[in-house]
């Protein structure tokens, strides 16, 4: 072989080395614009992922308050019922002391009942 076919051949060659090398930087840059369009997409499902807690998170403390209400209502009503209770055991008490004539004893029981009375009224202010 003589030189000039010689440099036809590496010619040829290198012509197509350039043209593999340019159809793998093709299919890098296809390769790379769909990384970066996935990477976009998942961005995006990563920002409503987020939203979507904040939300959930907001609910979730708006329950816990609601809840801390209903125990305190719940326990006020359980305070009112067991006073209640009481005044109506004194009442029962005040019936069968002056059922059996015992005044002194009706009287005492009355004198409490005023006071249970005069304490939950100064609680209430």
């Amino acid at each position: 072989m003589d030189q000039c076919t010689r440099n036809a051949f590496a010619e040829e060659r290198s012509t197509a080395n350039k043209a593999q090398k340019r159809k793998r930087s093709g299919k890098k840059q296809a390769n790379m614009g769909r990384l970066k369009a996935k990477m976009a997409e998942i961005g995006e499902q990563q920002k409503r992922i987020k939203k979507g807690q904040m939300e959930i998170r907001e609910k979730f403390e708006e329950i816990e308050f609601e809840c801390d209400q209903l125990r305190k209502e719940t326990l006020l009503i359980s305070q009112q019922a067991a006073c209640n209770q009481q005044r109506l055991n004194l009442m029962l008490k005040i019936v069968k002391a002056r059922e059996d004539n015992n005044l002194s004893e009706a009287d005492r029981l009355i004198q409490c009942l005023r006071e249970g009375m005069m304490k939950q009224t100064w609680k209430k202010l």
